[in-house]
């Protein structure tokens, strides 16, 4: 393999890493590491899937990051469906750069032994750093031509016209009546495994906010407003004291 092979297998990783990263939530921000051998993060639980049948990639990560995954928001069913729209993302990024089409198979979760002992071809490894949390490795195999096949697969667009392009406008009221989720978080807080296994009735979880201080209202995991907790009719609401412009929430926030 050339060097230049090399560095193009290495930037096609990185943003199949920097696509998937996008889709995880994190608490500090992620950092990638490449790395030359895989370093898996500790009682690691896996889901590979073949992208685009160019890649066979790999996503291994903590059992702590797993079930915060899980849990959500929002909350699924199995690390596989947490973690669709991470590999979705990624095999479609490899279309739109790469023009390599943008089938995904089946997700499947496995060991993360498994996972690279069953990669073949070229193997790099990324490693996903939550702050100084080691919460993913991101082990990518791919064929040494594939490069090659890429540029010879690549689209060719014609040149768009000089000048303004008239679009049908659509008003925004198309939209009213799709529904959103809404999500109301009173307060977070960090428990090792061994706090959370003995928690009992009457246990007391300190969360880090103030007593007083605002609930934060989100919609699909985005910071939109504040405000504080009423009672309506025997239900609880909130009564906004505070619209937020939009900004990624804490949640999202890279």
């Amino acid at each position: 393999m050339t060097a230049t092979t090399m560095s193009e297998h290495l930037a096609l990783v990185g943003r199949v890493a920097e696509e998937m990263s996008r889709a995880l939530p994190a608490d500090v921000g992620w950092t990638t590491i490449v790395e030359d051998a895989p370093l898996l993060p500790d009682s690691a639980r896996a889901v590979s899937a073949s992208m685009s049948g160019a890649l066979r990639v790999g996503l291994a990560l903590s059992a702590t990051f797993a079930r915060t995954l899980i849990v959500g928001p929002p909350p699924a069913d199995s690390l596989e469906e947490a973690l669709a729209p991470a590999f979705a993302s990624a095999a479609a990024m490899l279309s739109a750069s790469f023009g390599i089409g943008a089938s995904l198979d089946e997700l499947c979760e496995t060991t993360a032994s498994d996972v690279v002992a069953s990669m073949g071809g070229s193997v790099f490894t990324v490693r996903f750093m939550d702050g100084d949390t080691h919460a993913a490795t991101l082990v990518v195999a791919s064929s040494p031509d594939l490069t090659a096949d890429v540029e010879a697969d690549s689209p060719q667009f014609e040149q768009l016209p000089e000048g303004p392009t008239v679009t049908n406008q659509r008003p925004v009221s198309m939209l009213a009546d799709v529904s959103l989720g809404v999500t109301v978080e009173l307060g977070r807080a960090r428990l090792t495994v061994a706090e959370v296994l003995s928690l009992t009735i009457g246990s007391v979880v300190e969360l880090d906010r103030v007593a007083g201080s605002p609930v934060d209202v989100l919609v699909n995991g985005t910071l939109i407003a504040r405000g504080e907790v009423v009672v309506v009719d025997e239900e609880f609401g909130v009564r906004v004291s505070e619209v937020i412009g939009y900004q990624p929430s804490e949640r999202l926030r890279r």
